[in-house]
């Protein structure tokens, strides 16, 4: 029995030195020397060179790059946290994924160069946001309407800068005009007779939302920034018709209005890797026809363009670039080409001038 103990040990103990320890140094030592970049997390540095030391990412790790003289990369989940990758296992029918979308998509939006939604001015032709905001401000009452038919965009307003227990400046405006409307108040007890606890502000999105629109038909609660007597940036809700949080949360219902069908044709096709994330969150790569469309491109060129009229010629000369940039996976035999999008920004800021 002694024996039969004393040899379970000692394979036990082999077991895990060989596994645990020589296994995995030898292997680490083999990579070291024959892959020093790979095995330290394929770094690069500022000028996209290989780096085992200061570094400017990974080429394997996705970046929140989101000024507009930059490519974007794909949503992620995981807000680009490589210590806690995962998707959001949202389905295609859960209405926080949909109001995500439209929420990015709102804003961004395009219609296509010589429509008829767009207009005859090529120069200055009429744009999407003009008419959701012209949409919006047609019926008094849109935003009462949204606030009891739309559950997930009314309630994550209200918790916009929401950190902890402490609400940022749309949930502390909703608590103060609860406070001046005591008939919101008074709706979420009636309709909530059981609870005795004080309502949170998205709680009360409906009532408030509905009180707002009968105060100031047509109007959307705006952030405005102002200065105060010392010169500092303040921040402040006022009435509004128009507004980029307006646009984003009205997006949706402007493009299921069956009297908006015509213009919903017009719109730009959007690449569906542009707004939707990859299962890690961390995918460093965007598809050839992403980083090619008006809404990554266009972007991107209009922003590095010294004047308009140097416009088409960045635009081509940063085409080029992404193109020259862009692979396709197993050398071509699967997928459609992709492009790494921290590697083409750095690359766009090496060139400089175009």
């Amino acid at each position: 029995m002694k024996n039969h103990l004393r040899g379970n040990l000692i394979l036990l103990l082999l077991t895990v030195v060989v596994c645990c320890v020589l296994y995995p140094v030898v292997l680490y030592g083999i990579g070291r020397v024959l892959f020093p970049t790979a095995t330290t997390g394929s770094l690069v540095d500022d000028k996209g060179n290989d780096t085992q030391g200061p570094a400017r990412g990974s080429r394997l790790i996705a970046q929140p790059f989101t000024g507009d003289e930059y490519f974007w990369p794909r949503p992620s989940a995981a807000s680009y946290n490589a210590t806690a990758s995962g998707g959001s296992n949202w389905g295609a029918n859960n209405p926080r994924l949909r109001d995500r979308v439209s929420q990015q998509l709102g804003p961004m939006v395009v219609y296509k160069t010589g429509s008829k939604s767009a207009g005859p001015d090529r120069a200055n032709p009429r744009t999407p946001q003009q008419d959701i905001e012209a949409w919006f401000a047609a019926m008094p009452d849109r935003l009462a309407s949204w606030a009891s038919d739309v559950s997930v965009g009314p309630q994550n307003w209200a918790k916009t800068d929401l950190t902890g227990d402490k609400y940022g400046l749309q949930g502390d405006f909703i608590q103060a005009w609860a406070k001046a409307h005591p008939e919101v108040i008074g709706a979420w007890k009636k309709d909530n007779p059981t609870k005795t606890d004080d309502p949170k502000p998205e709680d009360l999105v409906g009532p408030f939302f509905a009180s707002f629109a009968k105060a100031h038909p047509g109007k959307w609660p705006g952030v405005v920034e102002g200065k105060d007597a010392a010169g500092k940036v303040t921040k402040t809700i006022e009435p509004v018709t128009a507004d980029s949080l307006l646009v984003a949360n009205f997006f949706d219902l402007w493009l299921s209005d069956p009297a908006n069908a015509d213009k919903s044709v017009d719109l730009e096709p959007v690449p569906v890797d542009l707004v939707t994330a990859s299962g890690s969150g961390l995918d460093p790569h965007i598809t050839l026809r992403n980083a090619l469309s008006v809404y990554q491109l266009d972007r991107v060129a209009k922003k590095r363009a010294k004047t308009p009229a140097d416009f088409e010629g960045v635009k081509q000369a940063i085409a080029d670039l992404v193109r020259a940039k862009s692979f396709t996976p197993l050398s071509g035999l699967t997928g459609e080409p992709l492009v790494n999008v921290l590697e083409l920004n750095l690359e766009l800021d090496a060139k400089g001038n175009f």
